[in-house]
This record gives structure tokens, sequence and C-alpha cells, in this order.
């Protein structure tokens, strides 16, 4: 299947928590992917951009002297027509916005053809962003960009204690509405679990990673129709930990589906015809192990 869209990844989250480190791993490591970037400094220099060049090479657009929220008109427009244009064609396009920015603002426009919403992942601070949330400045931007989140990602874990770290990621929980987090040290995740599952990575596999197996991935595919009804009580039956899934599924009303989960968002959408069925998910492993969670629903 010739791809049709451009899946688009937000990435947000407050001053300091990472973001540029994380967005540099990807573009070192994108799984086979060319993903173009926009970086949204805050203020007069483009620093990330300068620090992300080297990556991103000419996939790199840099909206300095501003957040997205606030240029969201004909800044990011060109800066999107201008990845749009790239040739070789583009797998990804990533928005990392600033930090104090609301990066479901920027989102927004992965409903405009010719992109489609990849999500919004929204970094955390473990050391900082409980006590910065009750700031009386800056507390609300934290709040809100946590608020808006499909996945959230704390970082700097390995530099608190387990209590201290237990709290942390018990306030995030209830303040994002319990959306799925992972715990991220260096920026070191897969492209996978951040910017979607994407076809190549169809296989039956766990997903190695820098500070140990964190990640496990399963794939099922099918020549037989599918019931939407069992589509969707698999979608709505997934474990917590399950932080991705992206597929292909042929309906046995003779059409298709394009699907695609982020956190606890799930879209259904048309899709074009394929070879067969083909659903890939990745989750946070589990102890103990979790179960196939196809075998769950389509055994």
């Amino acid at each position: 299947m010739v791809a049709s869209t451009i899946p688009l990844t937000v990435i947000g989250g407050y001053l300091g928590a990472g973001k540029t480190t994380l967005v540099n791993h990807l573009l070192r490591h994108p799984g086979g992917r060319r993903i173009g970037v926009i970086v949204n400094d805050f203020g007069s220099l483009a620093i990330d951009a300068s620090l992300l060049a080297p990556a991103a090479g000419d996939g790199l657009v840099s909206l300095p002297n501003g957040c997205v929220c606030c240029t969201v008109g004909a800044g990011l427009h060109e800066a999107l027509e201008t990845l749009t244009a790239a040739e070789p064609r583009l797998d990804q396009v990533v928005i990392e916005v600033s930090g104090v920015a609301d990066p479901s603002v920027a989102a927004a426009w992965g409903t405009v053809p010719p992109f489609e919403s990849a999500g919004v992942i929204v970094l955390a601070d473990a050391t900082s962003v409980v006590q910065r949330s009750s700031d009386r400045y800056v507390g609300g931007e934290v709040t809100r960009q946590l608020e808006g989140a499909d996945l959230v990602v704390v970082t700097k874990s390995d530099v608190c204690d387990e209590r201290e770290l237990d709290a942390a990621e018990r306030w995030i929980a209830a303040t994002s509405g319990g959306v799925p987090s992972i715990r991220v040290v260096g920026g070191e995740v897969p492209a996978d679990v951040i910017l979607g599952v994407g076809r190549s990575s169809a296989t039956t596999s766990r997903v190695e990673q820098g500070h140990g197996t964190r990640y496990v991935s399963w794939s099922w595919t099918t020549d037989a129709p599918v019931a939407r009804v069992d589509l969707d009580r698999f979608l709505s039956s997934l474990e917590p930990n399950v932080v991705r899934v992206k597929g292909w599924v042929h309906l046995d009303d003779g059409t298709w589906v394009d699907v695609q989960v982020v956190g606890r968002r799930a879209e259904v959408t048309p899709g074009a015809p394929v070879d067969r069925t083909e659903v890939v998910a990745i989750a946070v492993r589990a102890d103990p192990p979790a179960p196939d969670p196809f075998v769950l629903q389509f055994g």
C-alpha cells in the first residue's frame, strides 16, 4: 500500500523535560523512517534546532521566537508545506513544541491533509513536575499539557528515589486522566513507541532497548475478514500497558479500515485495500508477562 498521508506526531512538555534529547534519539534511531522535524524554540535563538540539526539534516524546519500555540498560522503552515514537498517523501513529521506551548493546538494539524494524527506525546520531568504544577505562573501550562496527552513520557526517573518517582507517577496519572506512561532515561525509547508502529515492524519480536528489554511487540495477520464487533472489542479491552497499536483490517462487510492506538486514544478510519489484515501492538513489559493481546480476542 502506498501511503497517501503523513503521520504527524507532536512532542511537548514543560521547559527542561528532555524533549530535544528525545527527538535527537528518534532522529538517530528512526526505525527505517524518513522523519521531518519542526522545532519551535521559545526565544530569539534556535538553540534546539542547532542541537537537532546534525541528526535531522535537510528535514529540519525551525520556528524561532515564539511558541506554536501563538504562531499556529502562517509560520507553522509554511513549515508543514516545506516538509510535505520534501523528496523523497517523508514517512513521518514531528513537531517539537516550545516548553510553554499547548501541544494539543499543534496536533490539530493532524486533521489537515496530507497529514494524519499520530498522537500527542508529553514529557514530564519526574524531579519537578509536581512542584511546577502548583506554581502560580506556570502551573496551568504544566497541567494543561498533560491533560492533552495521549502518552506521557516520564523523564529523569534515574535521579529520583523510588518514593519520589511513585508519587510523581501517581500525580501524572491523575492529572492526565490515566493515559499510559512510560519511564525513559536519556531519551532512549524505540521509535515505534513514540512515532507509532510501522508496517516494516510487523513481526512477532521483542524490542531491544538500551536500558534493558522494556517493551514487547506482537503482530497478528489473517486472510479472513474480521467482524467490526470483534475489532471494537479488541480495542476496548487492551491492557493499560499497551501503548501503541497500528494496522490495516479487512472487515467482513468488504471494507478496509486503518487502526491506530496512541495511549488510550483509538482511531478507526477508512483505508485502502492491501494484501491482508495486519495489526501490530507494542506494550511496556509487565510482571508477570502480559498475554498476547490478539489471542485474547481473535484466538
